[in-house]
């Protein structure tokens, strides 16, 4: 075997060897970009939910049960009770309170009633603004000399 033989073999060697190293990067390359899709499939939240629906299900009620607040509890004391709690003087009674619900609702519905006022009084003066802009769009035809009449004394002469 001549040096040109074996140069020649080396060549065809190499040749190979880059269509080999091209069809493993392109391999490569398309393995990678189908990992990392299948990556972000599995990361989504919604593969998940289709994956899992049950358990998905499962996992809303128990945020929801946890979000929902809990049931205040109502303690209704007996006369004793009560007398006992005044007495330690772990309860304090404020009367004045009561008479000011009645002020306050008084309040209330003295501002809805101004607010009804002032919301009806704003409705109408933007339906008579409405109105006057819509007739004055209007063209009047009495008033364009440039148009036509036909008047009865003309077509006669």
């Amino acid at each position: 075997m001549s040096s040109d033989d074996s140069a020649e073999v080396l060549r065809k060697r190499m040749a190979e060897l880059r269509r080999d190293l091209t069809t493993d990067v392109r391999e490569v390359s398309r393995t990678t970009r189908e990992m990392a899709s299948a990556a972000r499939e599995m990361v989504s939240p919604l593969y998940l939910i289709r994956r899992f629906p049950w358990a998905s299900a499962a996992l809303a009620a128990a945020v929801g049960y946890m979000l929902v607040p809990k049931k205040k509890q109502v303690v209704t004391p007996d006369p004793e009770m009560l007398a006992e709690l005044v007495r330690k003087q772990q309860v304090k009674l404020d009367t004045s309170k009561a008479s000011g619900d009645s002020a306050g609702l008084l309040r209330s519905l003295a501002v809805m009633g101004i607010t009804w006022a002032a919301r009806t009084g704003m409705n109408y003066a933007v339906q008579q603004l409405t109105t006057a802009a819509a007739n004055k769009a209007q063209p009047n035809t009495a008033a364009n000399p440039s148009s036509p009449v036909d008047e009865p004394w003309e077509q006669t002469r």
